[in-house]
């Protein structure tokens, strides 16, 4: 009875040994997730690291609900803060960053300076989201949300003195 359990798996080894032989292309498991693959932007299937060891520095290709919404949640208040400083310089405010300030005197007024500001936020939050696995990444996720939230903070306060002095 064993001899025939012992042949079945030699069988069974073999059968799995001819279909490797059919594979078309390297093993994908042979070297890690890249950051930037065709997966990014196809939908991937790789969710989380499976062994924990690995999981500090590894990429994958799809995220989840935490991240989307803290991404989502840093645009939002990059936004707001877009439309704060237009609000501001309305009022006579001064707008002291150089290269927005080119941004803001271009003929297509506001439009280049929200833009810039979403897409350099949308590309700092994707980079970030990407490796979300890495340490820095996140804090870096949670500094920027933190920060945008004090500058908020900070426009409500000069929006409240704004409606004081009217």
């Amino acid at each position: 009875m064993l001899g025939d359990e012992v042949r079945v798996a030699q069988e069974a080894g073999q059968a799995a040994g001819a279909a490797a032989e059919f594979r078309r292309g390297a093993d994908r498991r042979r070297r890690p997730t890249p950051m930037f693959s065709r997966y990014v932007l196809w939908g991937g299937r790789r969710r989380h690291v499976r062994r924990t060891e690995e999981r500090e520095g590894a990429f994958v290709d799809v995220h989840s609900a935490g991240i989307f919404v803290i991404v989502v949640g840093i645009v939002a208040l990059n936004l707001l803060d877009a439309w704060f400083t237009l609000l501001f310089l309305s009022h006579g405010g001064q707008e002291l960053n150089p290269i927005v300030q080119l941004l803001l005197e271009s003929e297509w007024h506001p439009w280049p300076f929200v833009g810039m500001k979403t897409f350099g936020i949308g590309v700092a939050c994707m980079f970030l989201a990407m490796a979300r696995n890495f340490q820095a990444a996140r804090l870096g996720l949670w500094a920027v949300f933190l920060g945008y939230t004090c500058l908020l903070g900070w426009h409500l306060y000069l929006l409240a003195s704004l409606a004081d002095a009217e």
